[in-house]
């Protein structure tokens, strides 16, 4: 994968890179590091012995020991100590980060100005920060190699400055935009400084993993279905590095704060609580990394402004969440009364508008089980019309419905708000009288049946109709107790058919 695209270096910028004098060289501890990161036998001395060569390398290693990346509860006094603490991988590449920075900047590179090389590293610094920070988040587990690669991963801007000026961009180069800088590179040169930066850290032998982190590193949408897991978390690390760095590089970086930020959260799984929780642990960072490298890297007042952009942005977010969520609730509601309108037309009879047969027997059986439960008294009665066939047959089957609809009115409005009325089929209607004994149920259902005769009448026609009715009724919890509900209902059906026997317009009891 990286020898494809390292050979999409032009012949042009090839044949430069190749006579230019002036490329930076590795200095004799990289080399070192380089070579002793291969030996899978290396001894807590060989590493000793390497790193203690270069006594302000030896102080970086310390220094960065009892930093805040390693959160120490006690001070690295020695390299013994920082060794131990950092691994000898890890303190190898954190050596071969700051000896090559070390170099780089030292190295002259004739097209770059003081101001641009500044520049340069600031990104560079940030990017390798926020690189291992993201590092730490995702569960990569070598994070000094990614701390190196987004410390690098922007060396092939140094490279190209070092060949012939024609060849680079022009004179103001040093004041665009990272992603516009890509852009004039490609039309001008054919070729992106990140691929130049994985050619020239090939010479220098550095673990492919880098060197191709490097190649990719503006490469997010990449396909990397051969790489693991780990290595295209690594990628992703880098490639996100040096966006993030550009919000506190960039003056007007609020449009670019959001979109990092939705991106994030595509491809890294960060929310936006977590992004702003990332932006805050930076900030409290950059003070002791630029200590570390010796390089005022954002002032107090780009730090602040940053720190006010993610603050706005998370609240603007907030209250866009909490409106979204405010109209979301609303529209539940609606959808939750439409529900409801939706139940209560299937629990109720479209002729009187009281519960039907199928609501009324889901309470009997609830109602049923509490009785049981708790042990009190539930009565049931069977409501049913007189010569209702005969109103039918004579006035017609609108006169059957207002009488229906009369009975169930009266009943409705002389019922205490405990009992339930309810349709069970044709002219029939059902009562349940919850916590009610035979006796109670019988002086309330007497009442009724005494009280319907001298009610105002049906009128049909300028006929008036008298209506009379029988009741059924059956009690479970007082004299009787019934095996099960059905039980209930057949005997409250049978003392029905006794009221009918005895010649209509009364109560019979079970």
């Amino acid at each position: 994968m990286t020898e494809s695209n390292i050979n999409l270096i032009t012949p042009e910028i090839e044949q430069a890179l190749s006579l230019c004098t002036n490329l930076p060289s590795l200095p004799s501890v990289a080399l070192k590091v380089i070579e002793a990161s291969k030996d899978p036998d290396l001894s807590l001395r060989d590493v000793s012995a390497i790193i203690s060569s270069d006594p302000a390398i030896t102080a970086k290693l310390l220094k960065i020991a009892n930093s805040p990346m390693y959160s120490q509860r006690r001070s690295v006094n020695n390299l013994r100590e920082a060794l131990t603490l950092l691994g000898f991988n890890a303190a190898l590449t954190i050596a071969l980060s700051f000896s090559l920075h070390q170099s780089l900047n030292n190295a002259a590179v004739n097209s770059q100005n003081n101001q641009s090389n500044e520049n340069y590293w600031k990104r560079s610094i940030l990017s390798a920060v926020i690189a291992r920070l993201l590092g730490s988040r995702l569960g990569v587990h070598k994070l000094e190699e990614l701390f190196l690669a987004g410390l690098l991963q922007d060396i092939g801007i140094l490279i190209l400055g070092c060949i012939k000026n024609t060849l680079y961009l022009k004179s103001d180069e040093q004041g665009l935009k990272h992603s516009d800088r890509i852009l004039l590179e490609k039309e001008l040169l054919g070729v992106e400084h990140s691929v130049v930066g994985a050619w020239f850290l090939k010479s220098w032998k550095l673990p492919d993993r880098i060197v191709n982190g490097i190649m990719y590193s503006h490469s997010l949408t990449e396909n990397f279905s051969e790489e693991s897991e780990e290595d295209i978390c690594f990628h992703h690390c880098l490639n996100f590095s040096g966006v993030i760095a550009d919000i506190w590089l960039e003056e007007t970086s609020g449009e670019l704060f959001q979109s990092t930020m939705d991106a994030a959260q595509m491809f890294l799984g960060l929310d936006k609580a977590e992004f702003n929780k990332l932006i805050m642990d930076i900030n409290n960072e950059l003070p002791e990394i630029s200590d570390l490298f010796e390089i005022n890297l954002i002032n107090k007042k780009e730090r602040d402004r940053v720190l006010d952009e993610a603050r706005e942005l998370l609240l603007e977010r907030s209250i866009h969440f909490i409106k979204q969520s405010e109209d979301d609730r609303r529209q539940l509601e609606k959808v939750s009364e439409k529900v409801k309108e939706v139940e209560k037309i299937n629990q109720r009879d479209h002729l009187t508008e009281i519960y039907n047969r199928r609501h009324i027997e889901y309470l009997l059986d609830e109602e049923y089980e509490s009785s049981n439960i708790n042990k009190w008294p539930l009565s049931l009665a069977f409501i049913d019309i007189d010569d209702f066939k005969y109103v039918n047959d004579t006035y017609g089957h609108f006169a059957g419905d207002e009488v229906i609809k009369f009975i169930a009115t009266f009943f409705l409005n002389n019922l205490r708000e405990t009992d339930v009325l309810a349709r069970y089929g044709g002219d029939e209607f059902i009562l349940m009288i919850p916590g009610a004994t035979t006796d109670i149920a019988q002086v309330l259902l007497t009442r009724l049946i005494e009280k319907l005769k001298k009610e105002p009448k049906v009128e049909v026609d300028g006929v008036t109709l008298n209506i009379t009715v029988s009741v059924g009724l059956a009690t479970h919890f007082d004299k009787i107790n019934f095996d099960s509900l059905k039980d209930l209902v057949t005997a409250t059906d049978e003392a029905l058919y006794k009221a009918k026997a005895k010649g209509k317009n009364c109560l019979a009891i079970y």
